[in-house]
Protein backbone atom coordinates (compact mmCIF):
# COMPACT_ATOMS: atom_id res chain seq x y z
CA UNK A 1 0.00 0.00 0.00
CA UNK A 2 1.30 3.44 -0.97
CA UNK A 3 0.71 6.03 1.78
CA UNK A 4 -1.70 8.65 0.44
CA UNK A 5 -4.41 10.74 2.00
CA UNK A 6 -7.14 12.98 0.66
CA UNK A 7 -7.99 16.50 1.72
CA UNK A 8 -10.93 18.64 0.69
CA UNK A 9 -10.64 21.60 -1.66
CA UNK A 10 -12.99 24.55 -2.19
CA UNK A 11 -14.62 22.55 -5.00
CA UNK A 12 -16.83 19.75 -3.57
CA UNK A 13 -16.26 17.68 -6.73
CA UNK A 14 -12.48 17.77 -6.28
CA UNK A 15 -10.12 16.19 -3.75
CA UNK A 16 -6.42 16.78 -3.24
CA UNK A 17 -4.53 13.49 -2.85
CA UNK A 18 -1.22 13.97 -1.03
CA UNK A 19 1.42 11.50 -2.21
CA UNK A 20 5.18 11.30 -1.69
CA UNK A 21 6.80 13.21 -4.56
CA UNK A 22 8.95 10.23 -5.58
CA UNK A 23 5.80 8.16 -6.22
CA UNK A 24 4.09 10.69 -8.49
CA UNK A 25 4.11 10.55 -12.30
CA UNK A 26 5.30 13.54 -14.35
CA UNK A 27 3.57 16.82 -13.55
CA UNK A 28 0.75 18.00 -15.75
CA UNK A 29 -2.78 17.05 -16.75
CA UNK A 30 -3.24 13.29 -16.93
CA UNK A 31 -4.43 12.01 -20.30
CA UNK A 32 -4.15 8.28 -19.46
CA UNK A 33 -3.58 6.31 -16.27
CA UNK A 34 -3.13 2.60 -15.65
CA UNK A 35 -5.83 0.20 -14.46
CA UNK A 36 -9.14 1.13 -12.91
CA UNK A 37 -8.12 4.79 -12.48
CA UNK A 38 -7.56 5.06 -16.23
CA UNK A 39 -10.96 3.45 -16.87
CA UNK A 40 -12.69 5.99 -14.59
CA UNK A 41 -10.94 8.79 -16.47
CA UNK A 42 -11.82 7.36 -19.91
CA UNK A 43 -15.46 6.82 -18.87
CA UNK A 44 -15.76 10.43 -17.71
CA UNK A 45 -16.48 9.60 -14.06
CA UNK A 46 -13.23 11.42 -13.28
CA UNK A 47 -13.21 14.63 -15.30
CA UNK A 48 -9.63 15.68 -14.55
CA UNK A 49 -6.46 14.54 -12.82
CA UNK A 50 -3.71 17.10 -12.36
CA UNK A 51 -0.32 16.01 -11.04
CA UNK A 52 1.48 18.69 -9.03
CA UNK A 53 4.69 18.79 -6.95
CA UNK A 54 3.45 16.78 -3.93
CA UNK A 55 -0.11 15.88 -4.76
CA UNK A 56 -2.77 15.14 -7.35
CA UNK A 57 -6.05 16.96 -7.84
CA UNK A 58 -8.83 14.63 -8.93
CA UNK A 59 -12.18 16.03 -10.05
CA UNK A 60 -15.42 14.07 -10.43
CA UNK A 61 -18.28 14.83 -12.79
CA UNK A 62 -21.18 16.65 -11.15
CA UNK A 63 -23.50 13.63 -10.86
CA UNK A 64 -20.88 11.62 -8.89
CA UNK A 65 -19.97 11.92 -5.23
CA UNK A 66 -16.81 11.30 -3.23
CA UNK A 67 -18.88 9.59 -0.53
CA UNK A 68 -19.97 7.03 -3.12
CA UNK A 69 -16.69 6.64 -5.09
CA UNK A 70 -13.96 7.72 -2.66
CA UNK A 71 -12.85 4.25 -1.54
CA UNK A 72 -12.83 2.91 -5.11
CA UNK A 73 -10.79 5.87 -6.36
CA UNK A 74 -8.39 5.55 -3.42
CA UNK A 75 -7.72 1.89 -4.27
CA UNK A 76 -7.50 2.63 -8.01
CA UNK A 77 -5.03 5.46 -7.35
CA UNK A 78 -2.83 3.24 -5.14
CA UNK A 79 -2.75 0.57 -7.87
CA UNK A 80 -2.03 3.12 -10.62
CA UNK A 81 0.86 4.67 -8.65
CA UNK A 82 2.55 1.25 -8.64
CA UNK A 83 2.76 1.47 -12.45
CA UNK A 84 4.63 4.72 -13.18
CA UNK A 85 5.19 3.80 -16.85
CA UNK A 86 1.42 3.61 -17.45
CA UNK A 87 0.80 7.33 -16.91
CA UNK A 88 0.58 9.85 -19.74
CA UNK A 89 0.55 13.52 -18.79
CA UNK A 90 0.10 16.48 -21.03
CA UNK A 91 2.19 19.40 -19.92
CA UNK A 92 0.40 22.38 -21.37
CA UNK A 93 3.29 24.67 -20.45
CA UNK A 94 7.00 23.97 -20.27
CA UNK A 95 8.70 24.33 -16.89
CA UNK A 96 9.65 27.96 -17.54
CA UNK A 97 6.09 28.80 -18.55
CA UNK A 98 4.73 27.10 -15.44
CA UNK A 99 7.12 29.02 -13.21
CA UNK A 100 6.22 32.31 -14.94
CA UNK A 101 2.51 31.60 -14.46
CA UNK A 102 3.07 30.78 -10.79
CA UNK A 103 5.13 33.96 -10.24
CA UNK A 104 2.48 36.05 -11.98
CA UNK A 105 -0.21 34.46 -9.81
CA UNK A 106 1.67 35.28 -6.60
CA UNK A 107 2.43 38.84 -7.71
CA UNK A 108 -1.22 39.39 -8.64
CA UNK A 109 -2.26 37.85 -5.32
CA UNK A 110 -0.79 37.88 -1.81
CA UNK A 111 2.75 39.10 -2.56
CA UNK A 112 1.50 41.92 -4.79
CA UNK A 113 -1.11 42.87 -2.21
CA UNK A 114 1.61 43.12 0.45
CA UNK A 115 3.68 45.44 -1.76
CA UNK A 116 0.62 47.56 -2.61
CA UNK A 117 -0.29 47.89 1.06
CA UNK A 118 3.03 49.69 1.53
CA UNK A 119 2.68 51.94 -1.53
CA UNK A 120 4.76 49.96 -4.01
CA UNK A 121 4.56 47.20 -6.54
CA UNK A 122 6.52 44.21 -7.81
CA UNK A 123 6.31 43.41 -11.53
CA UNK A 124 7.41 40.22 -13.24
CA UNK A 125 10.06 41.01 -15.86
CA UNK A 126 11.24 37.58 -17.02
CA UNK A 127 11.78 33.95 -16.12
CA UNK A 128 14.87 32.15 -17.36
CA UNK A 129 15.25 28.60 -16.07
CA UNK A 130 15.03 28.84 -12.28
CA UNK A 131 15.76 32.60 -12.22
CA UNK A 132 12.79 34.92 -11.74
CA UNK A 133 13.55 38.57 -12.49
CA UNK A 134 11.27 41.27 -11.07
CA UNK A 135 11.09 45.08 -11.06
CA UNK A 136 10.42 47.03 -7.87
CA UNK A 137 8.53 50.30 -8.26
CA UNK A 138 6.99 52.89 -6.00
CA UNK A 139 7.80 52.58 -2.33
CA UNK A 140 9.32 49.11 -2.90
CA UNK A 141 12.21 50.56 -4.93
CA UNK A 142 14.96 51.19 -2.39
CA UNK A 143 12.94 49.92 0.57
CA UNK A 144 15.04 48.11 3.20
CA UNK A 145 12.31 45.47 3.56
CA UNK A 146 12.11 44.68 -0.17
CA UNK A 147 14.83 42.02 0.07
CA UNK A 148 12.89 40.25 2.81
CA UNK A 149 9.69 40.38 0.77
CA UNK A 150 11.43 39.03 -2.33
CA UNK A 151 13.37 36.26 -0.63
CA UNK A 152 11.41 35.36 2.49
CA UNK A 153 8.02 35.54 0.82
CA UNK A 154 8.13 35.36 -3.00
CA UNK A 155 11.19 33.13 -3.44
CA UNK A 156 10.20 30.77 -0.62
CA UNK A 157 6.65 30.39 -1.96
CA UNK A 158 7.88 29.83 -5.53
CA UNK A 159 10.25 27.12 -4.28
CA UNK A 160 7.51 25.49 -2.22
CA UNK A 161 4.92 25.46 -4.99
CA UNK A 162 7.23 24.56 -7.89
CA UNK A 163 9.52 22.11 -6.13
CA UNK A 164 12.48 23.85 -7.81
CA UNK A 165 15.44 25.86 -6.48
CA UNK A 166 14.12 29.20 -7.69
CA UNK A 167 16.16 32.38 -7.31
CA UNK A 168 14.40 35.74 -7.32
CA UNK A 169 16.44 38.74 -8.42
CA UNK A 170 15.57 42.28 -9.33
CA UNK A 171 16.39 44.27 -12.43
CA UNK A 172 16.85 47.32 -10.21
CA UNK A 173 20.56 47.81 -9.52
CA UNK A 174 20.05 47.31 -5.80
CA UNK A 175 17.05 45.82 -4.09
CA UNK A 176 17.77 48.00 -1.11
CA UNK A 177 20.81 49.53 0.45
CA UNK A 178 21.33 48.19 3.93
CA UNK A 179 20.36 50.77 6.53
CA UNK A 180 23.98 51.27 7.66
CA UNK A 181 25.13 52.04 4.11
CA UNK A 182 22.22 54.45 3.60
CA UNK A 183 23.07 56.32 6.79
CA UNK A 184 26.75 56.38 5.85
CA UNK A 185 25.91 57.78 2.42
CA UNK A 186 23.94 60.61 4.11
CA UNK A 187 26.82 61.42 6.48
CA UNK A 188 29.43 61.42 3.71
CA UNK A 189 27.50 64.01 1.70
Amino acid sequence: MIPIHATATANPQQLRWVVAADRLPARGTVRAAPGRLGALLRDGVITEIEVRANDLLISLRTDSSWRELGDDIHDALCDALREPAGWLTDTALDDTGRLAALAAELLAGPIGALAESHGGSIELVSVNGDAVNVRLTGACHGCPSAAATLHDKLQRELRRRSGRKVTVCTENDSVALPLGRRLLSLIVR
